[in-house]
């Protein structure tokens, strides 16, 4: 009877069932107020009134059932209620374990981090330590020197794998680091050198960044009478610069702000080379791959320096004097003195006889103020007639390129001109100089040369006359 007394209340109060799916979102139920308010929700004080099942709620009469279905929502109150204690305390022992972990993890990162920081500091000192010892030359191997070759416009990365497979230092980064730090990544110059395995990296880069320590060096002669094409030829042989850009070079301006001389040149446009005549024949030491630039500097250097600066003695009777004071007393340019002294290196068979020719020379460019007659009477002495200058800039016909051998025509050729060429036409030296300043006191007009044999020197013959001439040139053999 119980059961289904209990059944039925159940059946009559399940509309009245909640389903609490979220119970954080459930506000907590507030106490039953003690004074009952119309206006509020809950449930009043009970009282029975009578025996026929009735009872007054609030001022309601309220059946058996009704009182029976409050009773078992109570009940599911309750109920609920201890659910949600439940799932808070769930709630709190779930913070309790995740803090605990949190916690564990920070001791696990910590550790960690600081095995990490202990490594680190170890691989950073040993880095360190091994660095400054080769930054030093400690442990390096045995002294010895060792030759390495630095190409043009190395990096320095590749600077580096040379000294390293070298020996000449141990650590590769901590030379780079050395060399940014200390600003000396750039600078190095080209070239071989022969360098100690026991230098510290300063020693190294200072050593490296000098052509004073090169030993690549090409010593070259270059001989008095050589032209631009055989001082650019000579150069590319060795190696020290292209022929190309030598030739192009002495053909520009690039160097008049820093020769004075240069700047006397006018007639650039007639010339074949514009720096030829002023490239001083002597022996330099040029570096392998050198910059041409550097190279042309060198010739004019020289240049400057023997008919500038030094003082010669022209003659045992006069002071010493430079060679363009000595041009400006004979009332000459320097540009006339090296085009005649050029003709005079060509054509002269030695020392002694450039002084002959020179003489020759200047009587035959006396005669242009006569019109080209010689005081025997004799005309066309306006006209030098040289050999040397009929080809130029080529020394001889077979050297004139075949495409315009048989039409090719100088400018400079002395047998189509007046007087002087439009420049010189090769390098001369110190003695043709002297000698153009400085000739003998003759009367010839005319030379000529019978050519030297494996047994005998050149021979020259002078003459003052053409019939002379003519008789010179049959013992020479040259008719």
């Amino acid at each position: 009877m119980d059961n289904e007394l209990e059944q039925k209340r159940r059946e009559k109060v399940e509309g009245f069932k909640i389903n609490f799916t979220d119970l954080d979102d459930i506000p907590d139920v507030p106490d039953y107020p003690e004074d009952n308010d119309e206006t509020e929700q809950g449930f009043g004080d009970i009282d029975i009134q009578s025996d026929d099942g009735l009872q007054e709620i609030d001022g309601f009469a309220v059946s058996q059932d009704s009182q029976e279905i409050m009773s078992y929502s109570e009940d599911a109150f309750i109920e609920t209620e201890l659910n949600k204690d439940e799932l808070r305390a769930a709630k709190r022992l779930d913070k309790k374990r995740r803090r605990r972990k949190a916690k564990k993890n920070r001791v696990i990162f910590r550790v960690i981090w600081l095995t990490m920081m202990i490594f680190v500091s170890i691989m950073i000192a040993e880095f360190l330590m091994v660095g400054v010892n080769d930054m030093l030359a400690v442990g390096r191997e045995e002294e010895k020197t060792v030759s390495v070759t630095i190409p043009k416009d190395a990096s320095i990365d590749q600077i580096t794998d040379i000294l390293y497979e070298n020996h000449v230092i141990n650590n590769e980064n901590f030379f780079k680091l050395f060399a940014t730090v200390t600003k000396s990544t750039s600078g190095f110059t080209q070239g071989t050198f022969d360098i100690a395995t026991n230098k510290d990296y300063l020693a190294i880069i200072n050593y490296m960044q000098s052509d004073m320590n090169r030993t690549d060096v090409v010593k070259i002669q270059f001989p008095e009478g050589y032209t631009v094409n055989d001082y650019a030829t000579l150069l590319e042989r060795h190696k020290v610069c292209s022929a190309e850009a030598f030739i192009n070079l002495c053909n520009s301006t690039e160097f008049d702000e820093d020769y004075e001389f240069l700047k006397d040149i006018k007639n650039t446009k007639d010339r074949y080379y514009r720096l030829e005549g002023y490239l001083f024949p002597d022996t330099y030491d040029f570096y392998v791959g050198e910059d041409p630039k550097s190279v042309a500097r060198k010739f004019l250097s020289n240049y400057r320096r023997r008919c500038y600066l030094t003082r010669q003695r022209f003659d045992k009777n006069e002071k010493k004097a430079t060679v363009d004071k000595k041009a400006g007393m004979n009332g000459m340019t320097m540009e006339e003195v090296i085009t005649l002294a050029s003709l005079i290196q060509a054509e002269a068979a030695d020392v002694d006889d450039m002084y002959v020719i020179s003489s020759v020379l200047h009587n035959r460019l006396d005669t242009l103020d006569n019109g080209g007659k010689n005081k025997f009477g004799e005309t066309g002495f306006s006209k030098l007639q040289l050999d040397s200058t009929e080809f130029y800039p080529y020394k001889s016909q077979s050297q004139v390129p075949a495409s315009m051998r048989s039409t090719f025509t100088s400018t400079y050729s002395t047998y189509k001109i007046d007087g002087l060429p439009a420049g010189p036409i090769c390098n001369p030296g110190l003695d043709a100089i002297k000698a153009a300043l400085n000739p003998s006191k003759t009367d010839y007009y005319y030379f000529c040369h019978k050519p030297a044999t494996d047994d005998e020197p050149a021979v020259a013959y002078y003459a003052k006359t053409n019939e002379e001439h003519i008789k010179n040139q049959e013992k020479a053999g040259l008719i």
